[in-house]
């Protein structure tokens, strides 16, 4: 096998014989719903959603998705774990074997994984200048760097300075994350989304310049109103970004990651005005394929927002999965509660892909009705059960401000 190569190889049940072979990050829904890539309808052993193998070669993990029969690895039953080379797995009657290209243990489930150690994020001193930029503050952080408010040493321009980390401590796979992000943002010009002004390197350090807005709190300003005008401020800031979410999908580019700390609001003249911010994550619908799901104690707060077939192959997202995104965003900013109860006692994913979300009007009994239908309808299960398009959901609530008469 080449060294980034997992194979999945099925031994006994239904599928025996069969192979699924791994050359990038993917996974393996096992189980008898609809979205189940091993569809196992005759064995009444399995569960709906049974259990999820998570790729990221040569690396393999499972969760088990709160089965009535369990998952079992080498006859011991888990509720997740990293796999070795030569595990078996097994579900109801369907046995798979593990090959794995790096024979070198995976870690337990009592050992969380480890990031390679060219990834770790060390701390970053702020410093005075980057390229023609003097930093001013610091304006936030994340595992691919910091974030600067600074200015521009000859225009005076005020920018957010997205600074990677030096190459001492980032692996060069996420300085290829960090270049990728830099060409999204310059393929997109829209008013509703935050503006590439540049990139480069300075001293070894990627960087890129992007419009900096002065954004407010919004849960602040949500927070003393009625319930009316809450709804009516969600609306008129969801209109908004629908407009750009538009934008992009006309480009062929997903967002991925849309939700209330994506969307950054300003106000301006007295007016609010959201602009979406973090595309980070957005590809090419016909090139996706960015797993995440087994750090899932790491983005919880993600899971929130993200649509079940993301979970299940976020491969292939589609401009559906960030409808399903911005009705959660619209849910979390109404009902102040996330769509779901993601108990800690239990696996996340198994409540999503087994429960799905809460109905609005069970947390918040006074939404008016016409608001919670286009809040489900962006919400429901199936992609083709959704909004057809941003456009059509942007109409949608258009039409709920539209005065009277």
């Amino acid at each position: 096998m080449s060294s980034e190569q997992v194979v999945l190889k099925i031994n006994s049940g239904p599928y025996a014989g069969r192979s699924f072979t791994f050359t990038s990050p993917d996974s393996l829904l096992l189980g008898r719903s609809s979205r189940a890539h091993v569809r196992i309808d005759g064995d009444h052993h399995i569960s709906r959603n049974h259990c999820l193998i998570e790729v990221k070669p040569p690396k393999c993990h499972i969760v088990d998705l709160n089965s009535a029969n369990g998952t079992y690895v080498n006859e011991e039953r888990v509720s997740d774990r990293w796999l070795n080379d030569g595990d078996t797995i097994r579900g109801g009657e369907t046995n798979i074997t593990v090959q794995l290209e790096n024979n070198a243990a995976q870690p337990s489930r009592s050992t969380p994984a480890k990031p390679d150690a060219t990834c770790v994020m060390t701390a970053m001193s702020q410093p005075e200048q980057v390229a023609d930029f003097s930093v001013l503050c610091e304006v936030g952080h994340g595992a691919m760097g910091v974030v600067y408010k600074a200015e521009h040493v000859v225009t005076g321009q005020i920018v957010a300075l997205k600074l990677l980390a030096s190459d001492q401590c980032v692996s060069e796979k996420r300085m290829q994350v960090f270049v990728r992000e830099a060409e999204i943002l310059r393929e997109l010009a829209h008013k509703r989304i935050i503006r590439f002004i540049e990139t480069g390197a300075d001293d070894g350090r990627l960087y890129i310049a992007m419009e900096f807005v002065d954004a407010i709190n919004l849960e602040d300003v949500l927070r003393p109103l009625s319930l009316k005008n809450r709804i009516r401020v969600v609306l008129g800031l969801m209109r908004q970004i629908l407009g750009g979410l538009a934008y992009a999908h006309r480009k062929d580019l997903v967002h991925r990651d849309i939700k209330p700390r994506n969307l950054l609001v300003s106000r301006d003249n007295g007016k609010l005005n959201a602009r979406l911010a973090d595309f980070g994550l957005a590809k090419n619908f016909a090139d996706a394929g960015m797993s995440q799901i087994s750090s899932e104690h790491e983005i919880k707060g993600t899971l929130s927002y993200i649509a079940p077939e993301q979970i299940v192959n976020c491969r292939f997202a589609k401009p559906t999965a960030d409808i399903f995104s911005v009705g959660a965003t619209m849910y979390t900013l109404i009902s102040g509660q996330t769509i779901y109860n993601l108990s800690n006692h239990e696996t996340p994913i198994a409540t999503i892909l087994n429960d799905g979300p809460i109905p609005l009007r069970e947390r918040a009994p006074d939404v008016p009705r016409a608001v919670s239908e286009i809040v489900d309808r962006a919400l429901a299960a199936e992609p083709g059960d959704r909004f057809t398009s941003a456009e059509e959901m942007q109409r949608s609530i258009e039409e709920l401000l539209r005065p009277p008469g």
